[in-house]
C-alpha cells in the first residue's frame, strides 16, 4: 500500500451535484460493485439489510474507515438547470389501457406527473483525490468510472482520464487543505484557518442512505487553487 494522489481530469468541467462533495472510496465501491454485483447494483435491490461490503484495493485506519480523501477543485461558475419528464400524449394509447373507454391522463399528479426539476450544475477544474492503497488495484476498478456526479447519461461529470501518482506524505486524514474528509464533530472546530461546515453524514460508503449518519465535519473542497 502506497500513498497516492488521484487525479480525474474531466472533458468539460461539467459536473450534476447538489451539495459539491465527492467521496473517493465511494466511487471506488461503484466501480467494484459494477464489476462483481452489477445486477444488484443496477437494479437497485440492495437495502439496508442486505447491503455488500465491497473488498476494495485501499487500506483502512484503525476505525475501519477506508484511507480516502474526498475531492478538491476549483469551481469557477454555477448554474441551474433542468430535466423534464413529460408523457408523449400522442402514443399515450400504447402505455394507458381505458379499458375501451374515453379517458384522460392527468399529468397533474399521480403515475403520470410531470416533471420540470431543477439541477445544480457546477463548472469545475480536475478533481484531486488523496488515498492509501495499491495502484494496480485501483487503476482497475476506475476503467468502470466514466463520469462523476449525477447525470452521467446525460454528459455529466464525464471523465477523460484517470491519473494515479505516487507522493510522499498520507494526505488521507489531514493535508494541503486541512481537514481532507468528513470526520465526527466533537464539539469544537479546528483552528486551522479553514472554513468547515457541520452536516450529519455516514462514515463509509454508501453515503446516501440516511442511517448511521452523525455530526461529520465537512471538508472545505472548492478552493482558490490546487495544491
Amino acid at each position: 500500500m502506497k500513498n497516492l494522489k488521484i487525479t480525474a481530469r474531466l472533458l468539460d468541467g461539467r459536473v450534476n451535484s447538489s451539495d459539491g462533495l465527492f467521496n473517493f472510496d465511494s466511487i471506488l465501491a461503484y466501480a467494484w460493485m459494477l464489476e462483481n454485483h452489477p445486477d444488484e447494483l443496477l437494479n437497485n435491490s440492495l437495502k439496508l439489510d442486505n447491503l455488500i461490503e465491497p473488498k476494495l484495493p485501499l487500506a483502512r485506519d484503525e476505525n475501519g474507515r477506508w484511507k480516502t480523501s474526498v475531492g478538491f477543485y476549483v469551481q469557477y461558475a454555477e448554474t441551474v438547470e433542468y430535466w423534464h419528464k413529460k408523457i408523449n400524449d400522442f402514443d399515450a394509447g400504447i402505455y394507458v389501457d381505458f379499458q375501451g373507454k374515453r379517458g384522460k391522463i392527468d399529468s397533474q399528479k399521480g403515475e403520470f406527473k410531470a416533471y420540470r426539476m431543477p439541477q445544480l450544475i457546477r463548472i469545475i477544474s480536475d478533481i484531486e483525490f488523496y488515498c492509501v492503497g495499491d495502484s494496480d488495484g485501483i487503476h482497475s476498478l476506475l476503467r468502470f468510472v466514466t463520469n462523476i456526479g449525477k447525470k452521467g447519461s446525460q454528459g455529466y461529470g464525464y471523465v477523460k482520464e484517470w491519473i494515479i501518482e505516487e507522493v510522499k506524505d498520507d494526505y488521507t486524514d489531514i493535508g494541503p487543505y486541512g481537514i481532507m474528509r468528513t470526520k465526527p464533530f466533537t464539539g469544537e472546530l479546528p483552528d486551522d484557518g479553514q472554513t468547515y461546515q457541520i452536516r450529519k453524514m455516514r462514515l463509509k460508503p454508501p453515503y446516501h442512505l440516511h442511517t448511521d449518519r452523525v455530526p461529520c465535519i465537512i471538508p472545505n473542497v472548492r478552493r482558490e487553487k490546487l495544491a
